[in-house]
């Protein structure tokens, strides 16, 4: 399924074929020490083809989205991290502006996760201000919570260090 029907920023046919040329060139002059293979202009069309996209849904701050991309096309993905937006247009995922590949879905390595939030300009990418603290905020609770669970794990860890010491 083409993303120029799914999404909501449509661009030509030429327009299209312009800026994959600009991030195919983007990705192959990318300096990184796990730089990964470039695909062909060919493996990319094919690829843009067989992708799925599933329908927005979201919450109260994001607007989430599922890629299922082609098994095929797993072996130059970056392993153990996230992809920026030049590397998944790179390898031929097309959406509008703004979207953020933040997960992989555990049980299927070739289903990516993508959010952005409401409100999004799907030209620009730009966000809305008020939306912009409702992220940070959003951000500070995520941090709060996981500095209570590594204080409870640290504790967990701690009593059963003393149990293991009472019992001999």
């Amino acid at each position: 399924m083409n993303s120029a029907m799914t999404d909501d920023f449509e661009m030509s046919d030429m327009e299209e074929i312009e800026f994959q040329q600009t991030m195919m060139e983007a990705v192959s002059q990318q300096q990184q020490p796990e730089q990964q293979t470039v695909p062909t202009s060919q493996q990319v069309h094919q690829w843009e083809v067989e992708t799925d996209y599933s329908e927005k849904y979201c919450d109260d701050i994001y607007e989430y989205r599922r890629v299922t991309v082609p098994r095929g096309m797993l072996n130059l993905f970056p392993q153990g991290r996230t992809m920026q937006e030049i590397e998944w247009r790179g390898h031929g995922i097309t959406m509008s502006r703004g979207w953020e590949h933040y997960d992989h879905h555990q049980p299927e390595a070739n289903v990516l996760l993508f959010r952005r939030v409401l409100g999004t300009d799907p030209k620009t990418g730009g966000i809305p201000p008020e939306m912009a603290v409702k992220v940070q905020q959003r951000a500070c609770y995520i941090a709060e919570l996981e500095q209570m669970r590594e204080r409870m794990l640290a504790e967990q860890a701690r009593r059963n260090e003393l149990q293991v010491g009472d019992m001999f």
